[in-house]
């Protein structure tokens, strides 16, 4: 059918067309999207009420779920009306005795009054289909972004708010979904942050090296002052400025990159923010850590002048590149 005003879109009608071919909920999530475009500033309860269910009168075997569909253009904007073959108080699955189906078939001059009275009640009982079937579905409940409200609660087991996702658009974060019950745990290996990493970015060849030698400043206040403090041989005493510390960083390898994956993790690249912000979220202690890429030995490309030149200096220029080691390591400070 068309709608009530003017020519019915061409998508309207093909969904029109078609709607038979689908299963119950299949066409409402269907009906559902194409009024979300019409009123993109409803939300779900709101969009939900705009579409009304009746049930189909006849006494036949239905062959689908769907009857059919209408859209209609009001003043309050386009609504939907769908016609459905299950559970309904009329029609051939009625469990009324068989006289209200067949007093609820014919159309008088007012239309059906005993048709439009049973169908106060099929569109409230129909109504709860919907959200019965997603209820154990997450699929079904999902939506784009994770902004779901199931989503939300998920992500939330990690301390994950929407507001401070905000504060990191760069990351893709309904990918972590499949890890949040291992991240929400307070300890976190360095088999885990690989996991997640390996399975963020898909690409396997990344490894933790841990326990890197580092250099420590130590604070004024901690340095030895011979006869006034920090001057107690085996207690507290330390000679210089600076201590080597094995217990406060590590070392991600990524390796086997191709030319492409070796740029994209490189500053400029479209990975390094993302890498940076991931590794950030699943340290829970304050580790001092930096990045070494590893580019494949068959990718590494000849150094020439000029401006079609593809490499970039001091990152993947070599003289002699077939005795190059194609390592590069960043710093977490690299920017």
């Amino acid at each position: 059918m068309g709608a009530a005003h003017g020519p019915t879109a061409p998508v309207l009608t093909r969904i029109q067309r078609d709607i038979r071919q689908y299963s119950l909920f299949q066409g409402v999530l269907l009906v559902l999207e194409r009024l979300q475009l019409a009123h993109p500033d409803l939300d779900d309860s709101a969009l939900y009420e705009r579409l009304q269910f009746v049930a189909n009168p006849s006494m036949g075997f239905p062959g689908c779920d769907i009857e059919e569909v209408e859209f209609i253009q009001d003043t309050d904007g386009l609504r939907a009306r769908m016609q459905v073959n299950l559970i309904s108080l009329s029609g051939a699955s009625s469990p009324l005795p068989a006289f209200y189906s067949e007093q609820a078939l014919g159309d008088g001059p007012d239309g059906n009054i005993t048709r439009e009275f049973l169908d106060l009640f099929n569109d409230r009982l129909q109504r709860l289909l919907l959200p019965i079937w997603q209820k154990y579905r997450y699929r079904a409940r999902f939506s784009k972004g994770a902004q779901d409200p199931f989503s939300v609660q998920l992500l939330s087991l990690v301390g994950l708010r929407p507001d401070r996702m905000a504060q990191a658009p760069d990351l893709n974060w309904k990918r972590l979904l499949p890890y949040l019950g291992l991240l929400s745990m307070r300890a976190q290996s360095a088999e885990l942050i690989e996991s997640v990493l390996r399975y963020y970015f898909k690409h396997p060849a990344m490894h933790i090296e841990q326990c890197m030698q580092r250099r420590v400043s130590i604070q004024p206040a901690q340095r030895c002052q011979l006869g006034q403090a920090n001057s107690t041989l085996g207690s507290d005493l330390v000679l210089g400025e600076e201590v080597f510390d094995r217990s406060g960083k590590f070392r991600l390898h990524i390796r086997e990159l191709d030319w492409d994956g070796f740029h994209s993790f490189l500053p400029p690249g479209k990975h390094f923010q993302p890498l940076r912000s991931l590794v950030r979220f699943t340290l829970r202690d304050p580790l001092d850590y930096d990045i070494q890429l590893h580019l494949r030995q068959d990718e590494i490309r000849e150094l020439r002048l000029g401006a079609s030149n593809p490499c970039r200096l001091g990152w993947t220029s070599w003289l002699g590149h077939e005795q190059a080691l194609p390592t590069v390591t960043l710093g977490n400070g690299t920017h």
